[in-house]
């Protein structure tokens, strides 16, 4: 996003929590947040995340990681569907979802090495990394640093740098932190809803059906995870990945245009540059959609799921 293009947002007077666009309202879609079907079969920790294990051991192993104030419900519908055919592992992060949040620094490293303990422990044989968000900036991070564990790597608008500079990145997250600094725990719902779900989330009743379960999610720690990967420019290690890499984004035509994609073909070769110094990177566009996408447009969501995973 270049400054002029902030600065036209900031007029607006959209205010946006960390790895969520602006959006205007477009037209009601009829996606519906997805109800588990399946139990797991064991949940436990790996370093610092919590592991929940659905479908055959010892099939093809697709690992899931959800994004800000999200938990493993976030992909219930990809558990659904998948779960017949492959192993999968769904983490979550600390302070996300009900989860206590840990002390210390480098929170991006240590769940990147949690990954890698939950590959070697759990014996994963090249695994498919999948993360939405900031779990999809995690997973382009995991594969630039252990890019030997895994047989691919799908991010879902994730991990593309939210500004072009450092001292851009670092204006960003104090903005979208500035939300949640002076609130209660009682009120993360709410600014969750008014910063980024309304925005992020076509249908008002997927957005109120997310509300109270983002609302599990420590403030202080939304706050910790926006600080530690949005000032993150990914990048300059793309080239590290030799495994397929795809990025799955969604494009809308009434709201990308506030992010400096006035077209969808614009949006695409955006990521098709950024993806590009990937040797395997390839970009899936899916359109008319938020942020979220696999809410909005969850069957074309899963047909481009599967095509990243045949890659």
């Amino acid at each position: 996003m270049c400054y002029a293009e902030e600065r036209a947002m900031r007029k607006l007077g959209l205010v946006l929590a960390a790895f969520a666009m602006v959006w205007v309202s477009p037209p009601a879609a009829s996606a519906t947040v997805a109800q588990r079907q399946v139990a797991a079969s064991a949940t436990f920790d790996s370093g610092i995340l919590r592991v929940e294990r659905f479908g055959r051991r010892g099939a093809q192993a697709l690992v899931f990681v959800p994004g800000l104030f999200c938990g493993s419900w976030e992909w219930n519908a990809q558990i659904n569907a998948l779960s017949k055919s492959y192993d999968v592992l769904v983490v979550t992060l600390p302070g996300m979802d009900g989860r206590l949040m840990i002390a210390g620094d480098d929170l991006m490293q240590r769940a990147a090495h949690s990954i890698h303990e939950l590959i070697a422990t759990q014996k994963l044989k090249s695994p498919i990394l999948v993360g939405h968000s900031l779990g999809g900036t995690l997973s382009v991070y995991f594969a630039e640093h252990y890019t030997g564990d895994l047989a691919g790597v799908v991010t879902v608008e994730g991990g593309y740098p939210i500004a072009p500079t450092q001292a851009q990145r670092d204006a960003a997250v104090a903005r979208s932190v500035a939300p949640y600094e002076k609130i209660t725990q009682s009120q993360v719902g709410g600014v969750i809803r008014q910063t980024t779900l309304q925005y992020t989330i076509t249908s008002k009743a997927d957005v109120a059906a997310v509300e109270p379960l983002a609302a599990r999610s420590d403030r202080a720690a939304i706050i910790t995870w926006l600080r530690a990967a949005l000032s993150l420019d990914l990048t300059p290690g793309l080239s590290a990945i030799a495994v397929p890499f795809t990025a799955i984004v969604p494009f809308d035509p009434q709201i990308d245009p506030y992010q400096g994609f006035p077209t969808e073909d614009r949006k695409r070769a955006a990521y098709a540059t950024w993806v590009a110094r990937a040797p395997r990177g390839e970009v899936i566009v899916i359109e008319p959609a938020r942020h979220f996408v696999m809410f909005d447009r969850p069957e074309k969501f899963e047909q481009a799921l599967d095509a990243a995973i045949s890659r």
